[in-house]
């Protein structure tokens, strides 16, 4: 059985920590794409969770890479930011759930927002 690995920012790497989730303390895009290449070379069959910035900064031939793989599954982990928070949020959100399952999901909210 896999596991979940984020590569993430000395910033926000206790809190993953606390919450029990494996990490790999990366501070530049350069360093997460040599990190990430690590860990594809492993053959496991793990979810690599990739800070949103450093994930976006990736080079052309290793994003095609990852869209192209079944596993690992490697997906940006949001970085939370800005007012747009939310939209942001829920966009990437169902980015992660079309890369999973293959197809776009929408939830409509309930008349009380839920």
């Amino acid at each position: 059985m896999g596991r979940l690995i984020v590569l993430t920012t000395p910033d926000l790497e206790l809190g993953y920590r606390l919450a029990g989730v494996s990490t790999r303390v990366v501070a530049s895009s350069t360093e997460a794409a040599q990190a990430l290449q690590e860990l594809l070379a492993t053959d496991a069959d793990d979810v690599i969770a990739v800070h949103e910035p450093f994930f976006h900064d990736f080079d052309r031939p290793l994003r095609r890479r990852i869209e192209t793989l079944t596993s690992p599954l490697v997906v940006a982990m949001p970085a939370g930011r800005d007012a747009d928070v939310e939209a942001e949020r829920r966009a990437g959100l169902l980015r992660m759930l079309w890369q999973a399952v293959g197809y776009e999901m929408t939830f409509a909210r309930g008349e009380n927002g839920e």
